[in-house]
């Protein structure tokens, strides 16, 4: 079985909204924002973080195989 799927995300509407500036960021600080932020990959190891855990039986007996192609 595959599925191919197609994500888009709109950077600049969550940054206003938890970005620096933001209402979010000046009540939290925005601690964990700057661990991700810097890391170029950052959304494609969030996506297979998740892919991992949500299959983890498959991922862990080997039955899962994951490609991630990005642009």
């Amino acid at each position: 079985m595959t599925i191919r799927i197609e994500m888009e995300l709109d950077m600049d509407a969550y940054n206003a909204k938890y970005g620096p500036g933001s209402e979010w960021y000046a009540k939290y600080g925005g601690q964990d924002r700057e661990h991700w932020q810097d890391d170029p990959d950052w959304l494609e190891k969030a996506v297979r973080d998740v892919l991992h855990e949500g299959f983890y039986d498959w991922d862990s007996q080997g039955w899962m195989r994951l490609q991630i192609l990005s642009n």
